[in-house]
């Protein structure tokens, strides 16, 4: 078979296996009444708050325990922060400018 009647073919097939699942599928409702005991959109809405407030309420052992009293601050937790630094003289800029001339 030449190469043209094999595409031929194959286009052939995919076409009549694309027609046949179009004609046969199954024809199911969509966005209708489900009937009794379906999930609308309001009960979903309404699960959803529910559990969004059931999981704001603080549970488990850690709720029950009494708070704990603030302590000072140590060295250790704390690193210092250095405060605004007066910029270096003139002297000095210009020293290094005349360095950064004779290279």
């Amino acid at each position: 078979m030449t190469p043209l009647w094999t595409a031929l073919s194959c286009m052939c097939s995919m076409l009549l296996g694309m027609t046949l699942m179009y004609a046969y599928r199954k024809r199911l409702p969509q966005h209708t009444g489900a009937g009794e005991g379906a999930t609308n959109v309001w009960q979903l809405i309404e699960h959803v708050e529910a559990e969004a407030t059931r999981n704001a309420t603080p549970t488990g052992k850690h709720h029950l325990r009494e708070p704990r009293e603030p302590t000072e601050p140590s060295a250790v937790d704390t690193i210092p922060i250095p405060g605004p630094q007066a910029p270096p003289p003139l002297e000095l800029h210009h020293r290094v400018l005349e360095a950064l001339h004779r290279l």
